[in-house]
């Protein structure tokens, strides 16, 4: 019996450390995401928000401390290692797992469990890009700015990479903020749950939308 109550104590702090780093990554997905659109207003506005971020404010010489970009970059790497590390063992690895779960999505048309596929497609194209994205970002943070990073996304081929980041990183935080919701009580009936992923896809699409035209915003720096 102790046993049994062990795995069960055990199951339940993986489901409870995936939802806490799932939801913190997905926070400061958006906030990063935000901070980043600031190359909308133009050149001095996102040079403002890539000095705040160094800490500027708090160096004699209003430089700033690009490390801590860095430090920050690498905290975030933590969260995704933990979040990984429990996840990992729901996906289907094995050959007969990928199977049944193949027969299910034939045989039950379940919109939920359709999600959980595509989050963990997402989850997978997000595993091998972000390493990339986040050493660019942790190696180089000095370079963080309007031309600094339109050189490095268009003059570099960077946007490769940061356009499929992008629509993966979208879909995956989306649906899962909202199987979040489901999964802790937020959901009490069929038509709350429908409410719910209304709202997600609108998310997806408007935070979709401001990546790409913040994308879009870096071209004219980047021959400057």
């Amino acid at each position: 019996m102790n046993k049994i109550t062990d795995r069960g104590n055990w199951s339940g702090w993986l489901d409870l450390s995936q939802s806490i780093s799932g939801a913190v990554l997905a926070i400061f997905l958006w906030t990063h995401l935000i901070l980043v659109s600031s190359i909308l207003l133009g050149e001095e506005a996102m040079t403002w928000v890539a000095k705040t971020m160094e800490l500027s404010f708090l160096s004699a010489d209003g430089h700033g401390y690009p490390w801590v970009v860095s430090i920050i970059a690498l905290l975030i790497a933590a969260i995704v290692l933990i979040h990984v590390l429990v996840a990992i063992h729901k996906l289907p690895l094995s050959l007969r797992q990928q199977k049944a779960l193949k027969l299910q999505l034939i045989s039950i048309n379940h919109g939920d469990t359709r999600l959980w596929v595509w989050q963990a497609a997402t989850g997978v194209v997000i595993l091998l890009l972000l390493p990339v994205h986040l050493w660019l970002i942790g190696a180089a943070p000095e370079t963080i700015g309007p031309h600094g990073s339109a050189d490095r996304i268009w003059q570099q081929g960077v946007w490769l990479l940061y356009l499929p980041l992008l629509l993966c990183v979208e879909l995956h935080a989306a649906i899962g903020v909202y199987r979040l919701a489901v999964k802790w009580g937020a959901v009490r009936e069929l038509n709350t749950r429908k409410r719910l992923k209304k709202i997600k896809t609108i998310i997806s699409v408007v935070f979709i939308v401001i990546g790409l035209a913040s994308l879009l915003a870096f071209l004219p720096y980047a021959n400057g």
